[in-house]
């Protein structure tokens, strides 16, 4: 499902489950699975600004996003740009507090945001494909917890 329809599926804004979990398909474990998701103005241009750190399962999905910035951030997050089938476009891995990709990513449709050293533990490569779900739901057989 593309992120606009996972989007559109989940109803009007204030019905939406503001969490999602985040899987590579096949895999048992999720890549995090407490993503918040940051649909809206102020929560994509907030971000996770001002958080000290992130635990290893938590996360922010910007829909829609090209490119981010780390201005006012105290921690490095993986950034991954998703395009609009959720596939992986690039990969950043520990971006620093107070580094700019100003530069859109071509094609890019959102970005996740992910706890520092979560591509060290989970690679991946661009064409590779994820998966969105209720962060309570799972995909059959896999457990909710992170790598």
């Amino acid at each position: 499902m593309s992120d606009r329809q996972l989007v559109r599926s989940l109803g009007r804004r204030r019905e939406r489950p503001r969490r999602v979990a985040v899987w590579l398909p096949g895999s048992e474990r999720a890549l995090a699975s407490r993503v918040r998701l940051g649909d809206g103005y102020w929560a994509r241009l907030l971000g996770l600004m001002g958080r000290r750190a992130l635990d290893p399962e938590e996360g922010l999905w910007l829909i829609p996003c090209s490119s981010v910035h780390m201005l006012f951030m105290r921690t490095a997050l993986d950034v991954v740009y998703l395009d609009g089938q959720e596939r992986v476009l690039l990969t950043v891995p520990e971006m620093r507090p107070w580094s700019v990709r100003l530069l859109p990513v071509r094609g890019a449709r959102s970005a996740l945001e992910l706890a520092p050293g979560t591509l060290r533990r989970q690679p991946l490569r661009p064409g590779d494909q994820l998966e969105f779900t209720a962060e309570s739901a799972a995909p059959s057989g896999a457990a909710l917890s992170s790598p």
